[in-house]
């Protein structure tokens, strides 16, 4: 029994000890639960711990990375708000720019834009100050690619560039220097851009195929529209069977969405009609004189350091890839944010992206600075020939002022740079000449080569205009460019070889040098124009050098129907097989003159081909040719021993039959002559300029034969006392030569000249031509009257005769030498106010 308690209370013992073991390890079970739960949470904080570290690196990361463009981005959202602003405002001048600027020069935008914004001033409608079109409405990388694809990078340039581009209806692209259509045929190369014009027979195949499929078709020498093209130029397009067609002549052609013309012309000065203006979009390309001087630049560089130039040229094509891809850069970090899905810290991809865009960036502007270290160093080098290039501008801009003068003067930009090609090649190296030599070398011998082929396309007194002119530009900075009022031609010709040397020559190179002239300088694409006063016909100098030179010169005279035909086919040929082509008097078909210019720039012509035009000046010659043409100014030599040499010249050997006759012809001669050299001193030899010439004494001399043939009654002789001298002075006095006069005064000293020499005492040994009581040399006629006579008699003539011989005050040369300075000083001022006004 005592067992039995002992044992129960084991027992209990045992459950009391079980009960306490298994407590015990309930609990050691739970620490066991508790510690794995902190052991847990441990990892999870230090896992915790671990990400937020490197949160926080990658936050300093990017912050470091972001600085820069966290610059940018707030001065981005500050400008934000201006910008919304003025939006309104750089609406309408975007929009304006697109719609009006093409047709304008650059100084006409200029103008133009500052009056639209003025009037948004006053309106109040806010607006960019700093707006720039080019750079609102195209990427630099596109900017590139027109460079690369032969865009000059000048304002005017990139701005028609953008408006190509955004233009809504086509294009009409005025392109004097062709340079836009060699561009646009870049840019389009890769659609088989095909050219045409309105004179090509196929014109109407090309242009279906073109609509049909697709293609990219550039239409040249443009001025005025063929009415087939109306209904491709206002969009026609009809929709019929799931088919879009437009009309083209009589039928229906298949319209691609892709088709797209551009029409061009060359001529500047083209009188675009408002339909057609209403129907296109205008785009002008007419040269800038910034423009030209960075072509002479690069031009002067390519010839004279090639090397610069090249380096350059990669300088300045890297600075621009390496600011677009910097932008590139940037845009690509800005779509990586822009992606981020939570927070940017919690994707390793975006953040390392980020990182390594940075990094490029970093790489990008440092590739920037170095290129503008290595760009100024490269600019340092070329320095020396800027003044250069800006001589080639000035030059540049005076040639295009001279317009204002006189219609005739019409100089292309492709000319002068012909004349700056002629300089850089053919002004030679002396051996061991430095920089600052060989450019002065170069500067001289591109005015006087620039005198020697412009000035042949001047009148006399206009000549002294521009080298005077030409004088200001050499001394630029030079303030005493200045006159007397009372100074002459001669002072003007002593100031002209003070600037430029005594022995400079600065009356050009032209008529008297027409072979050198026409085999050196000349381009088979360039027409000789040779113009002159009335009357003064110079085809045969050209015929006679043809001959001279071997050249095979057909001459056709124009000015009927079948002579523009004829016309057509020997140029077509000529320029085929290198032959020489004249067309004489084409100032009678001014209008096809037009037509023959746009054939000629459609043509490739043969290296020796040649074509001379002679015209009198005329204000209805296209402006096209003149720009197109080397133009040669024949002006008749004054005098009065050259006017009888020219007199006699057109007096066929076979009237000098009758003495008679022969001694009125010398008569008839000198009063030719004396009305001639009195049209030099205007107002006082004629109270105006008469229209007298070449013609006029060819139609008294058929009236003199007239009248002494009827008067001898066909006999070989006649008395001097049987001539009807009185039928003789009142036909040249009230018919011919009267015919032209309107002023009393002038009609009196035109009947004194002639009562003084058509007498019978003109028959007399040593009659006197000039009455006067001056001292010194006094004409007489010859007593033996043969054409070689005459010519001799003429040759022994003084070259320079005194205003006595034609019935003026011996002071009258030096009045006439005073009045033309006076005009030329005119000249010279107004075309100095306007430039300073440009």
């Amino acid at each position: 029994e005592q067992l039995d308690i002992e044992a129960s209370k084991a027992k209990q013992e045992k459950d009391r000890i079980d009960t306490e073991v298994a407590e015990l390890e309930s609990k050691i079970s739970q620490y066991k639960a508790d510690y794995a739960t902190l052991i847990r949470d441990v990892e999870v904080l230090k896992e915790t711990m671990e990400t937020v570290k490197t949160k926080v690196s990658r936050a300093e990361s990017l912050l470091k990375s972001l600085s820069q463009e966290s610059e940018r981005w707030e001065k981005s959202s500050s400008g934000f708000k201006h910008i919304l602003q003025s939006i309104i405002g750089d609406g309408l001048l975007l929009a304006s720019f697109l719609t009006y600027f093409g047709y304008f020069d650059f100084k006409t935008r200029i103008g133009l834009m500052q009056k639209w914004r003025n009037t948004l001033d006053v309106i109040g409608i806010n607006y960019r100050e700093e707006l720039s079109m080019v750079e609102s409405l195209s990427k630099a990388s596109i900017r590139i690619e027109w460079q690369e694809q032969g865009l000059p990078s000048d304002s005017l340039s990139m701005e028609n560039g953008v408006i190509l581009d955004h233009c809504v209806r086509f294009p009409l692209i005025i392109d004097p220097s062709g340079q836009a259509i060699e561009f646009v045929q870049n840019k389009y190369k890769n659609s088989k851009i095909q050219k045409t014009s309105f004179l090509d027979k196929a014109f109407m195949k090309t242009l279906a195929s073109a609509v049909r499929f697709g293609t990219t078709l550039l239409v040249e020498n443009v001025e005025s529209i063929d009415p087939v093209l109306n209904p491709i130029l206002n969009r026609e397009i009809q929709k019929t069977g799931g088919r879009a067609l437009v009309r083209i002549g009589s039928e229906e052609v298949d319209y691609s969405p892709s088709f797209s013309i551009i029409l061009s012309t060359k001529n500047p000065a083209a009188k675009l009609t408002p339909d057609l203006c209403s129907r296109v979009t205008l785009v002008n390309f007419t040269v800038t004189p910034a423009s030209l001087q960075s072509q002479s630049l690069s031009l002067i560089l390519r010839r004279e350091k090639p090397e610069i130039e090249r380096q350059r040229i990669e300088v300045l094509k890297l600075q621009g890839e390496q600011n677009v891809k910097l932008r590139s850069l940037e845009d690509q970090m800005l779509a990586k944010i822009s992606a981020v899905e939570g927070s940017i810290l919690d994707d390793d991809r975006v953040v390392e992206g980020m990182e390594t865009l940075m990094k490029e960036g970093a790489q990008v502007e440092e590739q920037i600075a170095k290129s503008a270290v290595v760009m100024a160093e490269v600019e340092a080098a070329i320095s020396k020939f800027t003044s250069l290039s800006v001589a080639c501008r000035q030059i540049f801009v005076l040639l295009a002022a001279m317009r204002n003068i006189h219609f005739l003067y019409e100089f292309s930009s492709d000319s002068f740079m012909t004349v700056l090609e002629s300089v850089l090649d053919e002004t030679k190296r002396v051996g061991g000449e430095m920089e600052d030599a060989r450019l002065e070398n170069l500067t001289t011998s591109l005015f006087r080569e620039t005198v020697a082929r412009m000035c042949r396309g001047l009148l006399a007194e206009d000549k002294f205009v521009f080298v005077l002119l030409l004088g200001h530009i050499l001394k630029e900075g030079d303030e005493s460019y200045s006159f007397r009022d009372d100074a002459s031609v001669e002072d003007l010709t002593g100031f002209i070889y003070a600037r430029f040397g005594a022995a400079f020559k600065w009356q050009g190179r032209g008529l008297d040098s027409l072979q050198a002239v026409t085999e050196n300088e000349i381009k088979a694409t360039v027409p000789v124009l040779l113009c002159s006063a009335p009357g003064h016909d110079v085809s045969s100098r050209v015929e006679y050098m043809s001959k001279v030179a071997g050249h095979e010169c057909t001459s056709l005279a124009m000015g009927s129907e079948e002579g523009f035909e004829s016309a057509d086919k020997i140029v077509s040929i000529a320029s085929k097989t290198g032959k020489w082509v004249l067309l004489k008097n084409c100032h009678l078909c001014t209008e096809w003159l037009s037509t023959l210019v746009k054939k000629l720039q459609a043509q490739i012509p043969h290296e020796d081909f040649r074509v001379f035009i002679t015209s009198e000046i005329s204000p209805k010659l296209p402006t096209g040719l003149l720009r197109m043409s080397d133009t040669i100014v024949a002006e008749a030599q004054t005098g009065i021993k050259s006017t009888l040499s020219r007199f006699f010249c057109n007096i066929s050997t076979d009237r000098f039959g009758q003495p008679e006759k022969n001694r009125l012809y010398l008569l008839l001669g000198w009063v030719h002559a004396v009305i001639q050299e009195r049209l030099r001193f205007v107002p006082t030899g004629w109270s105006e300029s008469y229209g007298f010439t070449e013609s006029d004494a060819s139609h008294a001399l058929d009236s003199i034969d007239a009248l002494i043939g009827e008067a001898s009654g066909g006999k070989s002789h006649i008395a001097p006392e049987d001539i009807p001298w009185e039928a003789i002075r009142v036909t040249l006095s009230k018919s011919i030569f009267g015919g032209r006069i309107s002023n009393p005064t002038d009609q009196d000293a035109l009947d004194s000249l002639l009562n003084s020499l058509f007498i019978s005492k003109s028959f007399d040994v040593d009659f006197k031509l000039v009455q006067t009581e001056e001292p010194g040399f006094i004409p007489t006629l010859p007593e033996k009257t043969s054409k070689d006579e005459c010519f001799s008699w003429i040759e022994s003539l003084p070259p320079y005769n005194p205003p006595t011989w034609i019935g003026l005050d011996s002071f009258a040369e030096e009045m006439r030498s005073r009045s033309m300075a006076k005009s030329i000083i005119e000249k010279v001022t107004s075309l100095l106010v306007s430039e300073k006004d440009a």
